[in-house]
């Protein structure tokens, strides 16, 4: 075996450099500096090209999603007396169309009298690739607020609706086109939606803004430090839609990075794209200067953008007038006779390793490589192949471990989710042998688990019930929540006073809060016969009192601090009379703190106005006419806090 080391391009250089050398010292400079220019122009063309025929490629699914919403439309129009032949159309809609993951049709309130005042059927595939056909429609899922309902009803046409996650439905990102549904005499009876996943959505842009400079030079102009050409998608509010980091998606917005990049283009360049307009400018972004081709996504409010790094957009210039130049001169006949076997012969073998990556690049990581003769940079090209090899099947082994993790972990908070409201759920009617209280609350988290806290329960002709809410989110709060209501069950046996109580489990909290959480919560004894209610608070919201009459107002409620805070507090007593027909309404402050997209608060005003229009109706119908308030103010914005809500009514 030869261990003497050859160079690869000094072989190449003798063999050629007697021919070339005398006609490319001339045209050498003309070349490199032509051949630059063009090549920047080359690469702005294959990107502005490349955003069309994205752009047409999304808007053609787009325009089949419509087409087919329409026809079927049409086809449930036909079979509104029977709801058999609604189903039936749905899980054709979903037959004929592979890329629909879901397609439902919502009805007016009563519109079937027999089937409620909800009525959605939401068709979706299984895994086993059946269509399932289910009512969805519920006080729980009240699709008379959805967006895609409202919006399509204000409209009275087609709409793409915001990117969601569906709970209720097909259970993953998507997005909605409605369109409403008339009867004969014009009247919209039902709102029909198709809904696309987001993940396809990603799928359209993935592989992006390769130029062919790119992909032939790549290995030369990509350094360690820099990223390849990246696409993303923008929505009507500055929202990633689409983004190499599936954690931006939904969860980021591109105005929140504008103090990162440091300069006044990437704000320009934002509010270019959420303006409709396409064209190409140079910012900073992730931290590096790039080109950066946008262009908007019709039949959306949506924009899409290439980024593509400063050094890819110069330096192939470059390469490629070196390749011009290297063209030019074996063009020349001469040159091209007496170099081309010589050239041939020699890089052979890099043809051979290049149909062997090309296997490497579609997954076959045992794909053989070729053997290399002379110890030169392809031979040391083919032993680095070789390496990445072993690298890559490494690599994928680790996903592979990282992905059953991450799903074990998913599924281990599912569980303790289901354990926390487990907790906290009540049957109602919470006592249906009792003629002289009625009682209903709930809970929203805005995680997995939360960390507000609501019980009650009755002992010796007593009400005991308490309101709170932990400082933080998700598992630390729900484990914080879940201590305290234990403990509120277990010192409350005792039958000892509400400011005793509050006292306890202050000085329980503070001797083991090393992490410093605290607790607000208003504790309340109702003695059923009398109507007296024996109360304190540690810090939490005064409730709202509404009388028999309809009369509302806060109850009278001294603060105190909040558990945890201070381990020597003393908590103050108070006391009052809650009359026959009065209601008590609880809540955190998940529900002033509500937020809508323009980061408006609901707020106590809002709170005490649905409780005067909804006057004096079981604590039931006043949660659920307050829930509709706050959704409907909220606009479908993301949940940032957990909502709850306690109503009792002395009857």
């Amino acid at each position: 075996m030869n261990t003497k080391f050859h160079s690869f391009s000094g072989r190449l250089t003798r063999r050629i450099i007697l021919v070339m050398m005398l006609t490319m010292a001339i045209v050498a400079g003309l070349v490199v500096f032509f051949s630059a220019g063009s090549t920047l122009v080359l690469i702005n063309h294959h990107y502005e090209d490349v955003l069309k025929m994205t752009d047409e490629r999304i808007e053609g699914m787009l325009n089949v999603v419509e087409v087919s919403t329409a026809n079927n439309v049409d086809e449930i129009r036909k079979n509104l007396s029977r709801p058999e032949l609604v189903q039936a159309a749905l899980e054709n809609e979903l037959r004929l169309n592979p890329h629909i993951v879901g397609c439902g049709v919502g009805f007016t309130p009563g519109y079937y009298p027999k089937l409620g005042r909800w009525f959605e059927l939401y068709a979706s595939r299984e895994d086993d690739g059946s269509i399932l056909v289910t009512q969805i429609g519920s006080p729980e899922h009240d699709y008379l607020q959805a967006d895609w309902y409202l919006k399509s009803l204000e409209e009275e046409k087609g709409f793409w609706s915001d990117p969601y996650f569906d709970e209720a439905g097909a259970k993953e990102m998507l997005c909605t086109y409605s369109l409403p549904i008339r009867d004969g005499n014009g009247t919209v009876i039902a709102v029909f939606g198709a809904d696309i996943s987001l993940a396809w959505l990603t799928e359209q842009i993935q592989g992006v803004g390769l130029s062919p400079g790119e992909v032939l030079y790549g290995d030369l102009v990509l350094s360690e430090q820099e990223r390849p050409p990246f696409s993303f998608i923008l929505g009507r509010n500055g929202d990633y839609l689409a983004h190499p980091d599936p954690a931006r998606i939904l969860n980021d917005n591109y105005f929140n990075h504008t103090g990162e990049a440091g300069d006044g283009k990437y704000e320009t360049l934002g509010r270019e794209m959420l303006a409709g307009r396409s064209g190409h400018m140079i910012a900073q972004m992730d931290g590096a200067k790039a080109n950066v081709y946008y262009a908007p996504l019709l039949r959306t409010d949506w924009s899409m953008a290439i980024v593509v790094p400063l050094s890819l957009v110069v330096e192939p210039g470059m390469i490629l007038g070196a390749l011009l130049l290297f063209l030019l001169g074996t063009g020349l006949l001469v040159a091209f006779f007496l170099c081309r076997h010589s050239i041939r012969s020699t890089a052979k073998p890099l043809k051979q390793l290049a149909v062997s990556a090309e296997e490497v690049a579609q997954g076959r990581f045992d794909a053989p490589l070729p053997e290399i003769r002379h110890n030169d940079e392809i031979r040391q090209l083919r032993d680095s192949f070789d390496d990445m090899q072993h690298s890559l099947t490494n690599y994928i082994d680790e996903l592979t471990a990282a992905t059953e993790q991450r799903v074990s972990m998913e599924r281990e908070l599912g569980i303790a989710r289901e354990i926390q409201m487990t907790m906290l759920s009540k049957d109602y009617p919470a006592f249906p042998d009792r003629n002289d209280i009625d009682i209903f609350g709930q809970q929203n988290p805005a995680r997995a688990v939360g960390g507000d806290i609501y019980d009650f329960f009755i002992l010796d002709d007593a009400l005991y019930f308490c309101v709170g809410d932990v400082s933080g989110k998700g598992v630390p709060a729900a484990l914080v929540m879940s201590a305290t209501s234990t403990q509120f069950r277990s010192l409350s046996r005792g039958g000892i006073r509400p400011e005793r109580l509050v006292g306890l489990l202050n000085e329980s909290l503070c001797s083991r809060n090393a992490t410093m959480m605290f607790v607000t919560l208003f504790v309340g004894i109702l003695h059923l016969d009398t109507g007296e209610l024996e109360y304190c608070n540690a810090g939490h919201d005064a409730p709202v009192l509404i009388g028999g009459d309809g009369s509302v107002r806060m109850l009278d409620v001294l603060p105190n601090l909040a558990l945890g805070v201070m381990a020597e507090q003393e908590y103050v007593p108070q006391r009052t009379v809650l009359a026959r027909g009065s209601t008590l309404f609880m809540y955190t402050d998940g529900l002033t703190e509500a937020e809508a997209p323009d980061h408006s608060q609901f707020g106590l005003k809002r709170i005490l106005e649905v409780a005067r229009k909804t006057g004096a109706v079981p604590p039931r119908d006043l949660l659920f006419r307050m829930e509709t308030a706050v959704q409907g103010f909220v606009a479908g914005a993301e949940q940032s806090d957990d909502l709850t809500m306690l109503a009792l009514r002395r009857l």
